[in-house]
């Protein structure tokens, strides 16, 4: 960096003393007044000074370059040089002799005399069978049928016949697929809860009568 440095003051010298050989001399001032200033400009860089301050950065900027690479690879060990092992002298093998040829051995069978005894082979008995197992049955034991339960009778609730004693009727609108009921100032259609304390549920409306059910199923009638 320091190189770098030093070339671009000598850079700039240059400049500066080229700039002040080229400036005209000043021009001496007519009748006594005062002789007007000219602004100084600097004059441009020569192609030359400017191709030599890129080439001398480059050049400075490779060998930093190459002097850190050396500094950083100085300390490194060098890589092990491999060994040659020295060769083994070649040692022939002593001929191998041939075995002794033996001649083949003749051996004639030897055949059994007319009157050798026969060997009497006696079959072992048989063990007696054991007896078979005989398997007793399990007798199947049958659950007697569970108790039929039959279904709670639904019974009335009086709270719910004293609501429909006091319910009042203004108006029934008959219809096949939605009739409506007006009951205490208030309309109400199929399936709607009547009271909520009961439970009452209109499930019927006909011309002369209205029909509720509460919770345990039990039917009421109210006629009008």
């Amino acid at each position: 960096m320091s190189l770098i440095n030093e070339a671009l003051k000598k850079a700039q010298r240059q400049r500066a003393d080229t700039a002040a050989a080229s400036q005209p001399a000043p021009v001496a001032p007519i009748s006594g007044e005062p002789a007007p200033r000219i602004a100084k400009r600097r004059p441009p860089m020569p192609a030359r000074a400017l191709m030599l301050l890129i080439g001398g950065g480059c050049a400075v900027a490779v060998m930093a370059g190459v002097v850190t690479f050396i500094l950083l690879h100085l300390d490194e060990p060098l890589p092990p040089v491999a060994k040659i092992a020295p060769a083994t002298p070649h040692v022939k093998a002593p001929p191998v002799e041939p075995a002794p040829v033996t001649p083949p051995t003749v051996v004639l069978p030897v055949l059994p005399p007319d009157s050798a005894p026969v060997a009497v082979v006696l079959a072992k008995p048989t063990p007696p069978m054991p007896p078979p197992v005989v398997v007793k049955p399990v007798p199947v034991v049958v659950a007697p049928p569970a108790a039929e339960v039959k279904p709670a009778v639904p019974v009335a609730n009086p709270k719910a016949e004293a609501f429909l004693e006091t319910l009042h009727v203004t108006g029934v609108r008959m219809s096949e697929t939605d009739p409506k009921v007006i009951m205490n100032d208030r309309i109400f259609r199929l399936h709607d809860v009547v009271d909520r304390a009961t439970g009452l549920r209109l499930i019927q409306v006909e011309p002369s009568s209205l029909s509720f059910t509460d919770a345990s199923g039990y039917v009421y009638t109210k006629s009008f």
